[in-house]
Parts: structure tokens; C-alpha cells; sequence
């Protein structure tokens, strides 16, 4: 499957896919961590192993983990149940399969409605952006 920048809800490779996938898992185990650090009476508690990122948050619990034979992160939140994201080219974030709203800042809404604490992931979207950009340039 090849990419373009400039197809908006194109697939993008099996390759690109896992590239994006795993900076975007990584990036919010790191701003979760820090986050968890900073605040511990928010109760947070994060790990990543074998791609799926679980999350605590007091007493409830979220699920991000690749899917990859489908090119997709799926999430499950306590919030807004399970839901589905594609990467798409065009604005290089993860959509929602159904809506098209974004992951991250889904993602950062739903932690600070049950913890109180203000979540930032747009340095997570920018360097996944620019990761996908990198990728895109490779012969």
C-alpha cells in the first residue's frame, strides 16, 4: 500500500504504520509517566509491553494497543468505550474510523475528566507528524 501526503484517509504501508504506531505509543507512555510523577495523587499508573499501552487512572483502566492487521490503534477508554483509529496521510494523526475525531486529544480529555489533571499530547502529534514526513522522504 503506498502513501501520500496528500490523499486524506489514505492506508499508509505496513511499514510506516508500525513506524508511527510505536512513536505514538511511546510518546504517551513518556507523557503519562512524567504526568504520573508530577501528580501522584492523581493516580496514575502506565506500562507498554508487546504494543498495548495500559493505563490506570484511580480505579479506572484504558487500553491503546496496535492492531496491526488492520493498521489501526484501538482504544479503550473508560469514558467513551472501545473505538477505533486509522492513521491518515493527509493530516498525518490518528482519526476515529467513524467520526474522524483525533486520538490524542480524545485521549487527554478522557484522563483529565477522571483525574483532574490537564494532559498535552500535541508534542506527541508533532512528532509523529514528523516521523510520517521522514518515512514518506525514504527511497
Amino acid at each position: 500500500l503506498a502513501s501520500s501526503s496528500s490523499e486524506a484517509g489514505a492506508a499508509v504501508s505496513l511499514v510506516v504504520y508500525h513506524a508511527v504506531a510505536a512513536r505514538t505509543l511511546d510518546g504517551v507512555l513518556e507523557v503519562l509517566e512524567t504526568l504520573g510523577d508530577k501528580a501522584p495523587a492523581a493516580g496514575i499508573d502506565v506500562e507498554c509491553a508487546a504494543d498495548v499501552l495500559n493505563l490506570e487512572v484511580g480505579e479506572a483502566s484504558f487500553v491503546l494497543n496496535k492492531q496491526a492487521p488492520n493498521l489501526q490503534l484501538w482504544l479503550s477508554s473508560p469514558v467513551r468505550g472501545p473505538l477505533r483509529y486509522d492513521f491518515d496521510a493527509g493530516s498525518a494523526r490518528w482519526l476515529n474510523n467513524r467520526d474522524a475525531h483525533p486520538l490524542l486529544p480524545t485521549l487527554a480529555d478522557d484522563i483529565q475528566s477522571l483525574c483532574g489533571e490537564a494532559v498535552d499530547f500535541g508534542a506527541v502529534e508533532e512528532d509523529v507528524s514528523q516521523l510520517y514526513l521522514e518515512q514518506l522522504s525514504k527511497p
